[in-house]
């Protein structure tokens, strides 16, 4: 018996390295690729991240990068430095051999008395508290809860009563039957919500406008704040699209005595 012992070890070695491809294969993936400005010149220490996976890396003096352990499929990549405009890419990790990612940056040139230049996606984006610092940036179009109150909506579309970029469409509801709603007609003309700062929960189902008291509209994707535009351009989607965010008095409530 013991002469087959190193027949034994051999075939588990080769049955190991068979099987080596296929367990590398399972993991996440990777993308590289660099990062330069307009000119072509590679560009250090930018911020690339996967909104997805919520992971980020910064590229070296060579502008390379390299996100690793990235779950495969749709990808929404983005990369940003200060003093520079940030640009976002859609890719598609089908197998590991993804080809590299190339971001080029437009430099925003900042003139104090002709020019005032504010990014949104320093605000808080999980929390009511970003809805306000938002709004100050000027960025989207907002209604805060005085304004809803005034409406006296009873349709859905009423919290929208006045607003470019929306046009009403009937819809049915589960508690008033004939309802009314909003559809997009900017940009891929179709639209996307997010509630409190992320996805619809079972909780939100049966909400109604009075409980509404706040919502962002950003009518283009390019104007979508960074940590929401994943809720815009969903995997299953070819297209981005516009983004709606409503902000439920239940929710801010429950926020504000977790925090006592």
């Amino acid at each position: 018996m013991l002469h087959r012992l190193p027949l034994f070890r051999t075939v588990v070695t080769l049955t190991l390295l068979l099987l080596a491809p296929r367990a590398i294969a399972a993991q996440a993936g990777v993308i590289r690729g660099i990062v330069t400005d307009t000119l072509g010149r590679p560009l250090e220490n930018v911020e690339v991240m996967s909104v997805n996976a919520e992971r980020s890396t910064r590229s070296g003096r060579d502008g390379r990068f390299t996100l690793s352990r990235l779950p495969f499929g749709q990808q929404l990549l983005m990369a940003r430095l200060p003093g520079y405009q940030p640009a976002d890419r859609a890719v598609n990790m089908l197998d590991e051999n993804m080809p590299e990612v190339v971001f080029r940056l437009r430099r925003v040139v900042q003139s104090l008395d002709t020019l005032r230049i504010v990014s949104h996606d320093g605000c808080a984006a999980y929390d009511f508290a970003g809805f306000d610092c938002r709004r100050r940036a000027g960025i989207g179009q907002f209604r805060g809860a005085e304004e809803l109150a005034a409406l006296r909506s009873y349709y859905w579309a009423d919290m929208f009563e006045g607003l470019p970029g929306f046009r009403r469409v009937p819809a049915r509801d589960s508690l008033i039957g004939q309802d009314w709603r909003v559809e997009s007609v900017t940009g891929w003309r179709c639209l996307m919500e997010g509630w409190n700062g992320r996805h619809k929960t079972a909780a939100d189902e049966n909400i109604r406008p009075d409980q509404i008291i706040g919502v962002e509209h950003y009518e283009t994707y390019d104007k979508v704040p960074a940590a929401y535009k994943r809720l815009a351009w969903p995997r299953d989607q070819d297209k981005p699209c516009a983004l709606v965010m409503y902000w439920t008095r239940g929710f801010i409530e429950h926020e504000a005595k977790r925090k006592r």
